[in-house]
């Protein structure tokens, strides 16, 4: 097996929304949605958690000053910025 491979650990069968309900359910606030590469999949699920519990979120991975704002209009408390402000 090659070690740079990607391994795949867990894969849920609820959506991303699913999650982000029960964290709304549960009034806890401040839970993390990472977008793990750049795909319209990742970003649609990143958007639908979101949506799903405005302003209980926050989001990271691949967000930059461009599209910050979709991702807070979309119900994120916050935006996680790391690597972009570097470039």
């Amino acid at each position: 097996e090659d070690p740079q491979s990607l391994v795949t650990n867990f894969a849920a069968a609820q959506p991303s929304n699913y999650f982000a309900s029960r964290y709304a359910e549960d009034s806890l606030t401040g839970g993390h949605v990472i977008m793990l590469g750049s795909s319209q999949e990742n970003r649609e699920a990143a958007l639908s958690a979101l949506r799903a519990y405005p302003g209980g979120l926050q989001v990271g991975g691949g967000i930059t000053s461009d599209n910050a704002i979709e991702f807070l209009d979309a119900g994120a408390s916050h935006v996680i910025v790391t690597s972009h402000v570097f470039h």
